[in-house]
């Protein structure tokens, strides 16, 4: 693992937010679209020193603005991993079905990799194939049990107007999972991508576009400042 300039979390969001400014201004000149609002100044209790993302298509898309943003945050030690049609515990990774988000976070941890934070944008793809919350509550667990709970986790909430209450049966169950853990928090794409002032999704009214992908690594890097 590469060397990493040790950032503590109130400068990390300085930077990446400055940082961003400058990415965004363009596109915003474009569709002026809305960006995530900052959340509260909370205190840093350590420093941001690496980042592991594991997501599906919504993380593949954006992993050069991801890329760009927290590289410009200063973290130096950065592993993306996001595949199209990712789920959380479906996958087997064999011809063209995606490897699930368990087995690839438990391949990274095989690795030996220890990032100071986790994120993990998972959970678009299973919205509306589980019966109910405790499903869900599940689903989310298998995840949040490999990761010990003194390492950081954000976890992106997810957008799917195809199943609108299911979305937010996930996304509260999520909040739920998160609030009982510890050192985690939610990064709330729900909120951005649904609003009707946004202009942040592609035509397909799921993906992010150009804004989009800016306005998401801005809001991870927000999640991760309040850890």
């Amino acid at each position: 693992m590469a060397a990493v300039t040790t950032l503590g979390r109130r400068s990390f969001l300085a930077l990446g937010a400055a940082a961003l400014v400058g990415c965004t201004n363009t596109a915003a000149r474009q569709s002026q679209p809305l960006a995530p609002r900052p959340g509260p100044t909370l205190q840093p209790n350590s420093a941001i020193t690496s980042l592991a993302m594991v997501g599906d298509s919504i993380t593949a898309g954006s992993a050069p603005a991801l890329t760009t943003g927290l590289t410009a945050a200063g973290v130096e030690s950065l592993r993306i991993e996001g595949e199209a049609s990712r789920r959380i515990d479906v996958g087997s990774g064999r011809g063209s079905e995606p490897l699930s988000g368990v087995k690839v976070v438990f391949s990274l941890l095989a690795e030996g990799l220890q990032p100071g934070a986790w994120v993990i944008e998972l959970g678009t793809n299973d919205v509306g194939s589980y019966a109910d919350a405790d499903a869900y509550g599940d689903l989310i667990d298998k995840i949040t049990t490999m990761l010990p709970p003194p390492t950081p986790l954000a976890w992106v909430n997810v957008y799917r107007p195809q199943y609108p209450e299911h979305t937010v049966m996930f996304n509260d169950v999520l909040a739920q999972r998160m609030a009982a853990r510890g050192n985690a928090v939610v990064a709330d794409w729900y909120s951005v991508a649904s609003g009707p002032d946004q202009s942040v999704l592609r035509a397909d009214n799921l993906h992010p576009n150009d804004n989009g992908e800016q306005a998401l690594t801005l809001l991870v890097i927000q999640a991760l400042q309040q850890l």
